[in-house]
């Protein structure tokens, strides 16, 4: 199985900590808007225990991550001075879900956009007496490439699969090992979920 690597390229961002709070459901992130900021970006997230923020430039490239937990309203400010004009794209990743929102750098200001560009329900994988149901909830209806691997990687299931709620059942009492791994790519978003078979 090829492994996902992440390439990160780690340049100056100021960070500001102002607080923390949380719930247990999905999350909802709020632009906070404040005159004379400059090339900072404001934000709180609600509803949410644990978030990991990632902060990305248009090829893709990996700029700052951070894994935050908190009991409180979280609430951040990016400094992007250091960067160049162009555009940024923000992740908020949760357990339920990543959403992506975009962030404009131009002359002396950069906007992040109110809403999320993108939305990508994480798959739900359940295994139970041998049983592994998989559950995607697939907002936008794209193509689900979804493959299965042994312990020693070989593959050994590899099926696409459609729809707004895909959801397939493998049947795994007789399975030789007691671990696979699921790779379901979606949304051009690759999850990876290894379970026990039995």
């Amino acid at each position: 199985m090829k492994r996902i690597l992440n390439l990160s390229l780690v340049l100056a961002v100021v960070l500001t900590t102002m607080g923390a709070y949380a719930g247990d459901v999905d999350f909802a992130l709020y632009v906070k808007n404040e005159s004379g900021q400059g090339k900072k970006v404001s934000f709180a997230l609600n509803q949410v225990k644990k978030v990991t923020l990632s902060l990305y430039d248009s090829d893709e490239v990996l700029i700052h991550t951070e894994n935050v937990s908190a009991k409180q309203n979280i609430n951040r400010t990016y400094d992007l001075n250091q960067l160049p004009e162009g555009t940024y794209f923000l992740e908020a990743e949760t357990e339920l879900k990543v959403a992506r929102y975009e962030i404009t750098v131009t002359g002396t200001k950069a906007i992040l956009s109110k809403k999320a560009i993108s939305e990508v329900y994480k798959p739900v994988v359940v295994s139970k007496n041998g049983m592994v149901s998989v559950n995607i909830q697939n907002t936008y209806k794209s193509p689900v490439s979804m493959k299965i691997y042994d312990a020693q990687d070989n593959e050994v299931y590899n099926g696409n699969l459609s729809g707004t709620n895909v959801y397939k059942t493998f049947d795994m009492t007789n399975s030789v090992d007691s671990k696979y791994t699921f790779v379901m790519t979606y949304d051009n978003k690759t999850f990876i979920e290894t379970v026990a078979a039995r």
